[in-house]
């Protein structure tokens, strides 16, 4: 894959954004008897977790710049142009709110983290139009659904009311963000949808590889933690394999497409240490 620096527009928050330049639909809360419980420790650990999670959301800003303008060249509905680049303000949003939260969790303010690094895939052998749809494929169909899915499994031990707040909020975005993806396959003609579907591994094995790479594997886990949005590495990667099993797929299949090889490496353990060499070839 290639390394390039895609410049993310300034962290304001754009006031023709999704709350009109707020952070947020409501006002997070501005005390949590559960925070102030924690031991300085967990307080660390959280605050140094939700600042990572700041750091990710500031690249997925860069990353909707690449659906939004590979919309374009497609020729996309203007409905789903407009929504990629809402998403790019979204994005924005949610490196900020998480900023925030980690700071909450530092009780002091925290700045920006070091903004990361995007990996824009090449997809070699594929045409200008097919790569452009493979952008979109990617971003949305597959990382922002298992990104819907990962916060509910936070949402659903989550106990803090500030972290509380802070999920629903961001889960509410990153469901609309997953309809791009779904929206631009429905509308592609079977043809391009097959062209599609070879590609539909490689891309399934490197997203899911990627958010493995950045799970805590080795970060203390316990109730109290998983209380505050941050669960065991075992309950996330469940729910990672689970989005690929229970909603991917059958979504790819309901659209007619060839997901076999899918299906197979997930059933073989949806290994992400070793590729699956024999369906990770460049296809023809």
């Amino acid at each position: 894959m290639a390394t390039v620096r895609v410049a993310m527009a300034e962290l304001e928050i754009s006031q023709s954004g999704r709350w009109g330049g707020r952070l947020t639909r409501r006002l997070l809360p501005t005390s949590d008897p559960l925070i102030d419980a924690l031991s300085l420790e967990d307080r660390s650990t959280l605050a140094g977790i939700w600042l990572g999670r700041a750091a990710m959301e500031r690249r997925v800003g860069d990353a909707f710049e690449v659906v939004r303008n590979a919309l374009l060249r497609l020729g996309a509905a203007s409905e789903l142009v407009d929504l990629a680049a809402r998403a790019v303000d979204d994005e924005a949003r949610h490196t900020e709110l998480s900023r925030v939260v980690a700071s909450r969790f530092a009780g002091r303010e925290l700045g920006l983290p070091e903004q990361l690094w995007l990996e824009v895939p090449k997809h070699k052998g594929a045409s200008s139009a097919l790569r452009d749809t493979l952008h979109v494929v990617g971003q949305c169909v597959l990382n922002e659904t298992t990104a819907s899915v990962f916060l509910e499994c936070c949402l659903r031990h989550a106990r803090g009311s500030l972290v509380t707040s802070a999920l629903k909020e961001l889960l509410s975005d990153e469901i609309d963000h997953g309809r791009i993806g779904w929206a631009h396959l429905a509308s592609l003609e079977p043809r391009v949808r097959n062209e599609v579907a070879p590609w539909l591994l490689p891309m399934a094995y490197l997203n899911l590889r990627t958010w493995r790479e950045y799970t805590p594997q080795e970060a203390p886990t316990s109730e109290v933690l998983a209380a505050h949005g941050a669960p065991s590495a075992k309950l996330i990667d469940e729910a990672l394999v689970g989005a690929l099993t229970e909603l991917i797929v059958p979504g790819l299949q309901e659209l007619g497409m060839v997901t076999a090889p899918l299906e197979g490496w997930l059933e073989a353990g949806a290994r992400t240490d070793v590729a699956p060499v024999e369906f990770l070839r460049p296809p023809q």
